[in-house]
């Protein structure tokens, strides 16, 4: 476990501080409704109004082409320990 840690913890960037928005999903049942996407909207609306970046990890690859609707950029990528999943790291500008 702590291997995944320092992997997510590696590929963080440690300059400008930045929001880092973790942990963002949708109950399978409500998917494809937008709700996400009006979450991730609002988060950004906040973080826009303190004109500082954001930075989030998709481990779905589906999702990469709305991050990057909403202003993300690709910043890097690493594997989990087994080689089951590829994250994507992504980086917004400050607004």
């Amino acid at each position: 476990m702590l291997e995944t840690f320092d992997r997510f913890e590696q590929a963080a960037p440690e300059e400008p501080p930045f929001y880092y928005l973790s942990l963002f999903g949708t109950r399978p049942d409500r998917r494809g409704e937008g709700i996400g996407m009006r979450l991730l909207a609002e988060n950004l609306a906040v973080i826009d109004e303190a004109k500082a970046p954001a930075y989030l990890e998709s481990t779905n690859p589906a999702n990469n082409a709305r991050y990057e609707g909403a202003g993300f950029a690709r910043h890097g990528e690493f594997s989990s320990p087994g080689g089951e999943r590829v994250v994507t790291t992504m980086w917004r500008q400050a607004r």
